[in-house]
């Protein structure tokens, strides 16, 4: 009842009496029990303030305090005397307290004395239980509380005796069994209420009396056991709730807390007689367990108390009296602060648990080797959490636990039973569930140079016991579940899955059927309750739930004493359970070295786990513990792995050369001096060392055997080891225990002989009693004697101690030793025998016992037998852990050195799991195998299949390939996939599991690494199997598929199970087909389904192994996809290889034929890869550029594959993902979309990889309709997506140019149609302008255009880009495919392509010119001018298809167009731009001109012909348009030489059409621009004239009959002297002009003309070479001997041609010799460009004239065949006369002034010359007309005249000649008319002979305009001579 009530209870007037009854509590057990546990403190209590005339209340509770003295008054004790009068005077001192407010200490003895009188054990029980209730009542409400009369100063002291005597008196009532239970319960009770009270100290002594009572009532009653129970676990808790947790407490409440921890050490360690068969209501055991219970009760919940800092007195020994051990309290300022421990008086702040570790771990080792289950489990689960929570401060002890109890009942079969090893199984498993625990054991023991191998010794034995093979007998009630096959137990089986399929691990933290609730929970609860579930491991909890009254929870469900249950638990464990139970503790301690590495993924404080919700209370110790330690933390090791692991090595290389030394002491010893441990050979050096490391693991056995050799190296390091011995002050058979204690004695008598005698030596050495050594030695010798006759079973008769004594007279050096020392020695070794501890034979011996099988005594003999067995090694190994904990604080000397424990590793770093898992992974491997292949039981499957998750993920997170490959492949293996008849439940599960780690947790898929294909195989035949069971796949009847990933032939069969498959393999290559069900057993579809296959759970999981995809690294999904496609191209290549297996095997027969068809192929990976291309759209760049490395090969051999349909959807796939990166922006300079667009392009062409490399490529056969699919996705992509694509124009346009060489016209339709698009709809998004900056151009001469930039100091300039050039050069490649590729096939396209070439060129070149940023070109670097980026590409194109296209209708248009845009565009070309499009392009179209027999792009000479007659003369004429378009402008001098040197060549062709289009071209080109050339122009024009007369003169005429041209030259010389010197007509020879200022220099007309300097404007300084060479001089054709009569002709055709083409320029038809005086070309020639053309005129003229005089050559010419008859040059001769006399003329004219010619200088200058010139050649004209009346000669008419066709034979060829040369002679007479007056006498004077010769002809042939041309002459010379003319007539007969 609680104050408040008390109170309420009492009167509230102040009229009400004292109460004539009290009030009774209820009996009820429960009820006081909450009355105690519910009683409140009341100090605080304050009454209602009161008027000075009301009345005092009473104090609270007097009532029922009166009513019990009352009633103890008028009981039989109470009316004796002294009782009397003690009760009367209380109830006196109590009834005015009425009014009172307090008790003063008089009153408060007084009403002590009196109860004291009665509360005695000779009470009865009534008058006993009254006085009981009446001390808890006065405690309960405070009485004592507060003394009125008491000073504050001794307050503390009166309320402590108070404390002290009621603890006293209520503590001597309880007498037993005998006492009865109201007794006993109010005993209860009141110790409880002194407890409980604040005021009252109940402390030390009467704190252990009071618990000491209430345990005693607890252990030896009944009635009360439960309360008692509750009541002491209260007790306990308001103890330790005394000391602050974390804080330093005062030392009275940590000396409380001492005291009771170490009672309850103590009564956990007392001895029960037979424990293991113990009654559980015996109260030795039932003490026992309360004691360890309580232990447990304040491990669980007072763990920061237990941190708690404790004062304690530095330099003092650890085993001391309690009440001693602490000092009085400090202040509250006094510092916790460690002092120098040599001072005693110096105080030392140590936490609780180290004060108390001993008497823990003391407990621990009494109770952990109990046989009793009770005991047991209860030891186990103190053990538990003291290694949870105060594995700290005991990392000794535990390893003295570890090695001296647990591993040895888990590795040796005779230490205990199966319940004890059964249960430390389950408490390890439980243990393991926590990371840090089992990384902690690696750091502090496995990493730790003189400590066990905690934590790999512990996985071993796991491992050995998990891995074992149990035999479950048929009526074990594990048999259903070891054998699952069995029918009848298929409902337990079942349920079993349930229920392990419902537990959570680390993988799966919702369990599978859960998993759905779970996850909708967790939304809720946010991410902490996924890591709470991830963090515990186990399905029960450690810790301890809150005590409620009645009962107490603890993890084995409380204290149950009422039934004896201890021999059902130990029987009903078996082999089959302690497998399970180290399975899963080997599962456990997997999977938290997986939660542990999970800090590899997410770094946090790793000091301790970051608790989850149901973990509050595991945290707060563990805080509370780093609180505690924080000002130390920097004092901790650390837990550096590169240290841990150097120490870990050294340590392992140290048991490496132990090995060697067990087998062979020298090779030990060799191995430790190569390693480095002994650092040189001497003999002192190795006894040193191996004495130093005695108990690190060197065999004594081999040890004593070594150190016994007589060798001397041997002797002497025996000497080195013994002398490492301190003997001193020892007693000689303590010396000669710990002596032996260090090696095995030999058996060889001479070896103990030098044993013994070293002995003596160091004995004598430290201690006196011998005269000699010799004395020491003989008497140890006697000793070892003793010994063997004492202790030996052999020995019947037994030495007495007289006759030891009688055997050792004389040996003291000829004395007797003192009797005494013999008979202690004889009393000592008969007692207690000399044995080693450790003894290595009796270990071997036992090691060989393990061998035979496990507890096979237990089958021999009775089970009391074994019992004592296992109870006798159990108590050796209680006693040799008690021995060393003991010997720990014994050695560690002070107390504050014992305490303090700072060499613990806290694990903080997650990197020691790799060197964990490295250790025992190989013994993991073959423990989870085993069970994992022979085992069918749910819970083995479960925990195996966990331990293969964990390996995966530890060594996939540690990069540790071999060790996770050899992991991965063992799961797979037992998928058992392979093998559909053998299929189980449990390779379901091994799907599962493989499935489920791999989508787990991200880091562990990034390191899979190539091991993604194993398991991804799995997901696809799991795949597979699920629709088999739908019965997806069984309406394919005899369908073939391989078995690389299917399931090989399905036959489909109709009986009473359904359909049923052959079990064939997955894997491997696929088997010939045999029929017979023996080869091929079948499964039924149903079986199958059975195997639940489909189950949410597994969909679920494969799910999210691709939606997990999204969380792996850069490279982890690069090894997932790459995976993943070989996977999915598996699936596709499968049945096609299928399909070709019987072909391999055999002819298939006409059956086969008929049900075998190729299965269309699987497509799920490609489906999947899909999927995850879905979820990891948003990667970065970089990462998808490796993944689409892998996939886009995958694309390209999907769609060319065979099988349509898969190409297909890989089509549509691709058009999906395409679309989506699509829709993420692409920067430019990326090229990403290229490439992911780039498989349709392969795709297209047939370029696939041969591999998934794609490192090398085969071309193969696409389907038609798989092209189309290509094409209509890309314009699709075109259509949807054009204003996101950036780079992919490159892929589209590519895929639309391998269109265009398809050979089906609607593929190449279709890829037109895109190109065409892409042009006309889509050119702004392909180019793109930008502005950019580029440096500026370095100018030629010095002084760019812009030279105000350059001023200005600017370095860059901004200008115009186009950012999607490479594009748009990629668009001029696809339409010059289709121009050129398609040109003979589809010119339509062709013809398209052109002009769509064209106006993409012209609208980019517009929006270009159009930019603000455009700009002179001038300053720009020729490759960043943006126009020369744009037009030359296309021209250049162009250019490509006039070059490469057979049609001439297609040539003809990309010609045209070719020269369209420059000329339409040419305008805004610049000079380098300019350059480049003349030199590389234009010129090159007449290559073939230079020397077209090399020319290989012609196969005939038909076609050659045709080019040049074609589109070369076309492109010719387009250039001189050009020419004359841009000159001078834009083009200079340089490209008109070029132009001629062009003209050139055209004109020297051997054709006589390309000579005479050269020739009009020419003509057009000087008609063109005579008028804007200058001097420079007229001479290349000139000089090309010359080159042309020159090249063209038909000297071969000469050659060809044996005469020369040199020659006719020479004789053309004598003849004009001759004719000087005879009698003929005077010929007048030119004379040579004088100088003057205006002289002309003339260069030779057989000169060539200079190659053009530059193309350049003519101001530019800076020629450059001409890209044409002169053509070489063609030598004469000879055929079959003769020379080429066709070649000759075209020479002379061809100098008619120029001789026409240059009277043309002037005006002058030679055929009829009119005159066009409306020219003005001659006024634009100078006088020295005008004799170069006359020379050239002149030439030609004396060449034909020689000619046609040659009688002789030509006559010979007509004999040797060349020439069908006599060749005649007359044309020649008559044409260049006409045109030379006609230049002469007017140049006479000019210099005469006459007519409307202007006389100037220059012709002035020359007009001697033209005059000589002139007057020569008029003579040779008239002479020439009057001498062709007189030749009788046959001559050839070259050309027909139609004049006198009646005429006879010889007057027909005067008048041909005649008329030939009637043009000039009229010339001739017209010019003489003309001429001035003195001019004319002169040349009348000249050729007036001629004159009158020429009427004559004229006459004859009837020339009457020649004869009125001569008599105007006449007339003109008569007018001059005053001659009067003559009227005559001339009749018409002549």
């Amino acid at each position: 009842m609680s104050n408040q009530s008390a109170t309420q209870s009492a009167p509230a007037s102040d009229t009400v009496e004292a109460p004539h009854e009290p009030l009774h509590l209820p009996c009820d057990p429960q009820r006081i029990l909450a009355h105690a546990l519910n009683t409140e403190n009341t100090t605080n209590y304050k009454a209602p303030a009161r008027t000075s005339t009301e009345r005092k209340p009473p104090l609270p509770g007097l009532v029922f305090i009166l009513g019990a003295l009352e009633k103890l008054l008028a009981t039989r004790e109470g009316k004796r005397r002294d009782a009397k009068d003690a009760l009367e005077q209380a109830l006196l001192v109590l009834k005015p307290l009425m009014q009172a407010d307090t008790l003063r200490q008089d009153a408060a003895n007084v009403v002590l004395n009196a109860l004291d009188k009665l509360c005695v054990p000779q009470t009865s029980p009534a008058t006993l239980a009254v006085g009981l209730d009446c001390i808890e009542k006065l405690v309960s409400f405070h009485y004592f509380d507060t003394l009125k009369d008491v000073r504050s100063d001794q307050a503390g002291a009166a309320c402590r005796a108070i404390a002290d005597r009621l603890v006293l008196m209520v503590s001597r009532c309880f007498v037993g069994e005998t006492t009865a239970d109201a007794v006993q319960l109010q005993i209860v009770r009141a110790l409880f209420a002194l407890l409980s009270s604040e005021r009252l100290p109940v402390e030390q002594e009467s704190m252990l009396m009071a618990i000491r009572t209430t345990y005693n009532v607890f252990v030896q009653t009944r009635s009360t056991q439960t309360i008692a129970q509750g009541t002491l676990t209260q007790m306990v808790r308001l103890v330790m709730s005394r000391v602050p947790a974390g804080e330093t407490p005062d030392d009275s409440a940590a000396r409380d807390a001492f005291l009771l921890l170490r009672a309850l050490c103590k009564l956990s360690m007392r001895e029960i007689p037979n424990d293991h068969t113990a009654d559980g209501r015996s109260p030795q055991l039932r003490a026992r367990c309360l004691a360890l219970n309580l232990i447990r009760l304040t491990l669980a919940e007072h763990t920061g108390v237990l941190a708690s800092l404790v004062h304690l007195r530095a330099g003092r020994k650890a085993d001391v009296a309690p009440a001693d051990e602490f000092g009085d309290a400090e202040g509250p300022d006094a510092t916790p602060e460690m002092a120098q421990l040599s001072e005693p008086d110096v105080r030392v702040a140590v936490p609780l648990i180290s004060v108390v570790r001993q008497y823990l771990s003391l407990a621990l080792s009494r109770n952990l080797v109990s046989s009793n289950p009770m005991v047991l489990d209860l030891g186990l689960a103190v053990f538990e959490l003291t290694v949870q929570h105060m594995r700290t401060h005991l990392r000794r002890e535990m390893e003295v636990i570890f090695r001296e109890i647990l591993l040895p009942l888990l590795e040796t079969r005779g230490s205990g039973s199966l319940h004890q090893r059964g249960r430390v199984l389950h408490t390890l498993g439980r243990l393991f569930c926590h990371p840090e625990v089992v990384v902690e054991l690696y750091l502090n023991y496995d990493c730790e140079a003189d400590s066990l191998n905690v934590f790999q010794r512990l996985a071993e034995v796991l491992c050995k016991l998990g891995g074992a093979h149990v035999v479950v007998p048929k009526g074990s009630p594990h048999y259903h579940l070891a054998n699952a096959d069995a029918s009848e137990g298929a409902a337990v089986v079942n349920a079993a899955w349930r229920t392990v399929q419902q537990r959570p691990t680390v993988f799966m933290p919702f369990g599978h059927y859960r998993q759905s609730q779970s996850q909708s929970q967790s939304q809720s609860q946010g991410d902490g309750a996924t890591q709470s579930a991830a963090v515990r491991l186990g399905d029960s909890d450690s810790r301890t739930s809150s005590v409620s009254s009645g009962t107490l929870h603890s993890v084995y469900g409380g204290l149950d004493f009422t039934s004896d249950n201890s021999k059902g638990d130990a029987m009903q464990t078996d082999e089959y359970m302690v497998r399970q139970w180290a399975l899963d503790g080997l599962s456990a301690m997997l999977q938290s070295m997986v939660l542990w590495s999970d800090r590899l993924a997410d770094p946090r404080d790793l000091s301790g786990t970051e608790p989850g919700a149901d973990d509050a209370v595991d945290a707060e110790p563990a805080e509370e513990l780093r609180a505690v330690h924080s000002d130390s933390a920097s004092s901790m090791p650390s837990d550096d792995p590169q240290e841990l692991s150097s120490i870990k090595l050294r340590k392992e290389r140290f048991a490496a050369g132990c090995r060697l030394f067990a087998w062979k002491p020298k090779k030990g010893i060799e191995a430790w001096r190569s390693t480095g441990f002994l650092l040189t050979s001497e003999p002192r050096e190795l006894g040193r060392f191996l004495f130093r490391n005695l108990g690190q693991g060197i065999d004594k056995l081999q040890l004593g055997e070594y150190l016994g050799e007589g060798d001397a190296f041997n002797v002497a390091v025996m000497h080195a080891f013994v002398d490492q011995m301190n003997f001193t002050g020892m007693e000689f058979v303590a010396a000669l225990r710990l002596f032996l204690q260090a090696f095995r004695l030999p058996g060889e008598s001479q070896k103990i002989d030098r044993f013994m005698l070293k002995f003596a030596e160091r004995y004598v050495m430290g201690n006196t009693g011998f005269a000699n050594a010799d004395a020491a030695y003989v008497l140890a010798y006697s000793t070892i004697i003793l010994n063997t006759d004492q202790h030996s079973p052999q020995v019947r008769s037994r030495m007495t101690k007289q006759e030891f004594i009688g055997n050792n007279r004389g040996i003291n050096d000829g004395s007797d030793l003192d009797p005494l020392l013999l008979g202690t020695i004889f009393d000592q070794v008969s007692l207690n025998e000399i044995k080693m501890k450790d003894d290595p034979l009796q270990s071997k011996m036992g090691g060989d016992a393990a061998k035979r099988p496990a507890f096979v005594l237990w089958g021999n003999s009775t089970a009391n037998r074994i019992r004592e067995q296992h109870a006798h090694a159990s108590a050796a190994m209680a006693a040799k852990s008690e021995q060393s904990i003991r010997g720990m604080a014994r050695k560690s000397g002070s107390l504050d050195t014992a305490l303090l424990d700072a060499d613990y590793l806290r694990a903080t770093r997650p990197d020691h799991i790799a060197p964990m898992f490295g250790a025992v992974w190989t013994a993991v491997l073959a423990a989870l195998s085993s069970p994992m292949q022979t085992s069918s039981d749910p819970h083995v499957v479960a925990a195996c299949l966990t331990g293969f998750q964990s390996g995966i993920a530890v060594s996939s997170r540690f990069r540790m390939s071999f060790e996770r490959t050899t992991f991965v492949t063992t799961l797979r293996n037992f998928t058992q996939l392979q093998n559909l008849a053998e299929m189980r439940r449990k390779h379901v599960e091994a799907i599962r599991a493989l499935v489920e780690v791999a989508a787990s947790r991200a880091d562990v898929g990034d390191g899979l690494a190539e091991n993604w294909l194993d398991v991804l195989q799995c997901v696809s035949q799991l795949e597979r199997l699920q629709l088999l069971t739908q019965g997806s796949e069984t309406s394919r009847a005899s369908s073939s598929e391989g078995s690389v990933f299917g399931f090989g032939m399905l036959s489909v069969s109709s009986g009473s199970n359904g359909h049923s498959i052959p079990a064939r393999t997955f894997f491997g290559s696929l088997a010939p087909a045999h029929s017979g069900s023996a080869q091929h057993p079948t499964v039924s579809v149903a079986e199958l389904a059975k195997l639940e296959t489909n189950s949410q759970a597994l969909v679920v999981t494969v799910d999210r192994l691709f939606t997990a995809s999204v969380h792996l690294s850069g490279q982890g999904i690069v090894d997932f996809v790459r995976a993943l496609s070989q996977v999915a191209w598996g699936e596709i290549t499968a049945a096609f290889r299928a399909d070709d297996t019987p072909r391999r095997h055999g002819r298939r027969s006409s059956s086969s034929l008929a049900v075998q068809t190729t299965a269309p192929s699987r497509l799920f990976s490609l489906t999947k890869i899909v999927e995850i291309s879905y979820y990891n759209m948003e990667r970065i760049r970089v990462e998808w550029s490796q993944i689409w490395a892998i996939l886009g090969p995958l694309f390209d051999r999907v769609g060319a594959h065979t099988d349509t349909r898969a190409a297909l959807f890989a089509l549509d796939s691709l058009r999906q993902l395409s679309m989506k990166f699509l829709e993420k922006e692409e920067l430019p300079h990326f090229a990403f979309q290229k490439e992911f667009l780039r498989p349709f392009a392969d795709i297209l062409e047939g370029y696939i990889p041969e591999t998934g490399l794609g490192d090398a490529r085969a071309h193969v056969v696409v389907d038609p309709l798989v092209k189309d699919m290509v094409l209509r996705c890309v314009h699709q992509l075109v259509q949807a997506a054009a204003p996101h694509i950036r780079s992919g124009w490159k892929a589209i346009l590519n895929v639309a140019q391998i269109a265009a060489r398809d050979a089906h016209d609607s593929i190449a339709e279709m890829g037109f149609q895109i190109a065409k698009d892409c042009a006309e709809h889509h050119g702004p998004q392909i180019w793109m302008l930008a502005t950019v900056s580029v440096p500026l151009a370095a100018p030629a001469n010095g002084v760019a255009d812009g030279d105000a930039i350059a001023e200005s100091g600017e370095k860059t300039i901004d200008v115009v880009s186009v950012s999607g050039l490479e594009y748009f050069h990629e668009l001029l490649d696809c339409l010059s495919e289709f121009a050129v590729g398609a040109a003979a096939r589809r010119p339509r396209f062709a013809l398209g392509a052109i002009d769509t070439l064209y106006l993409a060129a012209v609208t980019l070149g517009r929006q270009v010119l159009a930019h603000p940023s455009h700009m002179d070109s001038t300053v720009i670097p020729l490759d960043d001018q943006p126009l020369y980026r744009v037009w030359m590409p296309s021209l250049r194109a162009l250019h490509e298809v006039v070059m490469h296209t057979e049609d001439l209708e297609v040539r003809t248009r990309a010609l045209d167009m070719f020269f369209r845009l420059v000329m339409e565009q040419g305008r805004y070309f610049s000079a380098g731009l300019w350059k480049s499009v003349l030199c590389d392009l234009v010129f090159t179209m007449f290559a073939d001109l230079r020397d077209p027999s090399v020319s290989r792009r012609f196969a005939t000479v038909d076609d050659l012909e045709l080019w040049f007659s074609t589109t070369l003369i076309k492109a010719l004429r387009h250039l001189v348009a050009l020419f004359t378009e841009y000159y001078p402008e834009h083009l200079s001098n340089a490209l008109l030489g070029d132009i001629l040197e062009l003209l050139f060549m055209c004109i020297a062709q051997p054709s006589e059409v390309l000579g005479k289009i050269g020739t009009s071209c020419l003509q057009d080109l000087v008609r063109s621009n005579y008028a804007k050339w200058d001097d420079d122009a007229w001479s290349m024009v000139c000089d090309m004239f010359a080159r042309l007369f020159h090249w063209s003169q038909p000297r071969e005429l000469f050659s060809i009959a044996g005469a020369s041209w040199e020659s006719e030259q020479k004789a053309i010389a004598d003849s004009l002297s001759a004719e000087t010197n005879g009698d003929s007509l005077p010929v007048v020879a030119p004379r040579r002009r004088k100088s003057s200022t205006h002289k002309v220099n003339r260069p030779s007309p057989l000169r060539t003309a200079g190659s053009a300097s530059s193309l350049l404007s003519a101001d530019d300084n800076s020629p450059s070479p001409s890209t044409l060479q002169h053509a070489p001089v063609p030598a004469v054709p000879v055929e079959n001997g003769k020379p080429d009569y066709a070649h000759i002709t075209l020479k002379c055709i061809l100098q008619l041609s120029l001789i026409q083409t240059i009277g043309e320029l002037f005006g002058i038809n030679i055929e009829t010799g009119l005159v066009d005086i409306n020219d003005d070309l001659y006024g634009h020639l100078s006088v020295h460009h005008l004799f170069v053309l006359l020379d050239c005129l002149d030439q030609s003229r004396v060449f034909a004239s020689r000619f046609n005089m040659n009688r002789k050559v030509r006559r010979r010419l007509v004999e040797m065949g060349v020439m069908p008859s006599m060749p005649s040059l007359l044309k020649q001769e008559t044409g260049s006369v006409l045109v030379e006399l006609h230049v002469l003329q007017r140049m006479h004219s000019n210099a005469l002034g006459v007519g409307d010619q202007e006389s100037s200088a220059e012709h002035a200058a020359v007009a001697d010359e033209v005059d000589d010139r002139l007057a020569v050649l008029m003579q040779t004209v008239l002479s020439q007309y009057g001498e062709a009346v007189l030749d009788n000669t046959d001559t050839i008419v070259v050309v027909p005249v139609d004049v006198l066709d009646a005429a006879p034979a010889v007057v027909k060829r005067s008048a041909v000649a005649a008329v030939a040369w009637r043009p000039a002679v009229l010339a001739v007479l017209h010019h003489i008319t003309g001429l001035p007056s003195g001019a004319f006498k002169a040349a009348a004077a000249r050729l007036w002979l001629l004159f009158v010769q020429i009427i004559g002809v004229a006459v004859r042939v009837r020339d009457l305009e020649v004869v009125g041309a001569v008599q105007r002459v006449l007339a003109v010379a008569g007018a001059g001579l005053h001659i009067t003319p003559l009227k005559c007539a001339v009749s018409e007969s002549g």
